[in-house]
């Protein structure tokens, strides 16, 4: 508070040229009065008034000057002696308030930040919740696409596309539940992969697993078969029926027309 006043009433020495330059000047412009050599004629007079004149001016001007800058430090010591003697109150007053202002806008900036972390914490559990759902997501529809590829791979492998008309579903939803980990996309080709997600291998062409070739093993098991159409015409004439029963038959190819025909009838 102190320096407040003081820098208030800060003192300022005289401008340049002004009372201290003017009486310089007025010294410098006697003394070359007093050297100079009288001019010539009748005005000798008059010239030594002049000068005289103007030093008893430039003199007055700085007693003037000096006595503002007592009245000035007079001032400022009396304000400042009142201010720590007189009301104290009034200096403590103030420190108090400038705290007060201070403790309130540490408080307001404090809560602005939880607000702000709030608001952070609340968008950022709704970005992790639909980046999720987006990974969810697009999981589901590459699954799809492999159930679509694994599907039409148990086609070609003569898988059976009956559809039942109970609930809609078909022999390759059973295939597709057992052996679906199974498959996979990768660069956008079917693979057959083992349970460690490793590409099967063959046993006889020591390459990967084609998908038709791995599904149409299935086609010769008691329990899997059931899923594929009949085959007939083959063999020692077993089939597959619809139902999953193995029907034995004799092949017909194979037999004469005479005993085809004595079969027969």
């Amino acid at each position: 508070m102190k320096k407040r006043w003081i820098d208030q009433f800060t003192l300022q020495g005289p401008e340049a040229g002004s009372e201290g330059g003017a009486g310089g000047g007025a010294g410098g412009a006697g003394g070359a009065a007093g050297t100079a050599d009288p001019a010539p004629g009748g005005g000798e007079g008059d010239g030594e008034g002049d000068d005289l004149s103007r030093v008893k001016h430039a003199l007055q001007r700085e007693r003037e000057a000096n006595r503002e800058k007592e009245r000035r430090v007079g001032a400022l010591e009396a304000q400042l002696r009142e201010l720590s003697t007189t009301n104290p109150e009034a200096v403590w007053a103030a420190e108090a308030r400038a705290k007060e202002e201070q403790a309130r806008r540490e408080l307001i900036e404090q809560q602005a930040q939880i607000k702000e972390q709030q608001i952070e914490e609340k968008y950022s559990s709704q970005l992790v919740g639909l980046r999720s759902e987006l990974d969810t997501e697009r999981t589901a529809r590459q699954r799809e696409l492999v159930r679509q590829q694994a599907e039409k791979a148990f086609i070609g492998a003569k898988g059976s596309t009956v559809v039942s008309e109970i609930d809609r579903s078909t022999p390759f939803d059973s295939v597709w539940g057992r052996f679906g980990d199974h498959f996979k996309l990768e660069n956008g080709s079917l693979v057959v992969v083992d349970a460690n997600g490793s590409p099967e291998i063959d046993p006889d062409t020591g390459r990967r697993f084609e998908p038709v070739k791995w599904l149409g093993r299935l086609q010769s098991d008691p329990v899997w078969g059931r899923n594929f159409e009949p085959a007939m015409g083959s063999g020692g004439g077993a089939r597959t029926g619809r139902d999953g029963r193995v029907v034995s038959g004799k092949d017909l190819m194979s037999m004469p027309v005479s005993a085809a025909i004595a079969e027969a009838f």
